[in-house]
């Protein structure tokens, strides 16, 4: 059996139920919580106190990416030192940080650019003292094309080729920027950066930047790409097996209806399971039925590794 670590899920209310639940049916050994920034987007999904309780109920099982706080708008004339910020978060208990600034709408109501000076003296902070940032950065393509957006995504107000929004490669050349300036830092790209349908892209990403890793949290869409070439994306997974950890981006199992949910949330983890376990058909095509050494790396191994270097 493998030990297997959720690196990516969310939580809002019902917390002890959520993470109970998920560690007893989903087969979890562990999950970390990832704590959406406070001002720039759904402020009920900034748990940072919640989830540093939850941790020491749940010790050793869970782990935190804290959200930084952005409620003071003072931070636009660099007024608010948010490496100080983080570093009281990770005296408290935190494991990294958890940005979801690269996400198309939370990028327009930062205000500023994801390389900006303002943002320096955190990202300094972040690579001296050798903590991760599970980094939200663009969305899907399709959702910049009104043609292809999916019209789920248009409900939820996800259509970012309206005005206001920057573009995806905008958000991937800021992500270059502070790459750049702080080559060492430790960065988790969620959603596998969004580069699931350019495996030649994701490739060379990985050889020019040796300190960043991509999670599987879904976006379906990766899934649809990735089984249509099988072949390919199993000869990725294997080269770069030391680059990717599993998560689910799963929302617990809190609020009403919440034993529907959970089975719902279990059977969401299954799913991943099952492409990267076996080749059965699935999506658009088959999964890549891994190696057992690969696999226990990409469960937990990877995760744990970079949290203990």
């Amino acid at each position: 059996m493998f030990k297997i670590i959720d690196c990516h899920l969310h939580i809002k209310e019902g917390e002890r139920e959520c993470i109970s639940g998920l560690l007893k049916s989903g087969g979890l050994d562990g999950i970390a919580i990832a704590s959406i920034p406070a001002g720039i987007t759904k402020d009920c999904y900034y748990v940072n106190d919640k989830a540093l309780k939850l941790k020491r109920k749940y010790s050793g099982k869970l782990y935190l990416f804290a959200g930084l706080d952005y409620s003071n708008r003072e931070y636009l004339k660099g007024k608010v030192d948010f490496a100080r910020q983080a570093e009281k978060l990770i005296a408290s208990g935190a494991d990294g940080i958890k940005m979801i600034e690269g996400k198309p709408d939370a990028r327009k109501n930062l205000g500023i650019p994801l390389d900006s000076e303002i943002l320096d003296s955190f990202y300094s902070y972040m690579e001296k003292s050798g903590r991760p940032i599970l980094f939200h950065v663009a969305d899907p393509e399709e959702f910049w094309d009104r043609k292809k957006v999916p019209e789920w995504a248009v409900k939820n107000g996800w259509f970012w080729g309206r005005k206001g929004y920057v573009s995806k490669e905008q958000l991937y050349k800021e992500t270059e920027g502070v790459l750049k300036k702080f080559p060492k830092l430790k960065v988790i790209f969620a959603h596998f950066y969004f580069m699931s349908a350019d495996i030649k892209r994701a490739s060379s990403f990985f050889e020019r930047w040796p300190n960043v890793c991509f999670d599987l949290t879904p976006g379906m869409e990766m899934y649809f790409n990735f089984t249509k070439k099988p072949q390919e994306w199993r000869a990725f997974f294997i080269r770069y097996q030391d680059r990717i950890l599993f998560g689910s981006d799963n929302l617990g199992t809190c609020g009403s209806g919440k034993a529907k949910h959970l089975d719902s949330t279990v059977k969401h983890i299954a799913s991943i399971r099952k492409f990267l376990e076996t080749d059965e058909e699935m999506c658009s095509g088959r999964g890549l039925k891994l190696p057992q050494s690969a696999l226990k790396k990409i469960y937990s191994g990877n995760f744990l590794r970079i949290l203990a270097s």
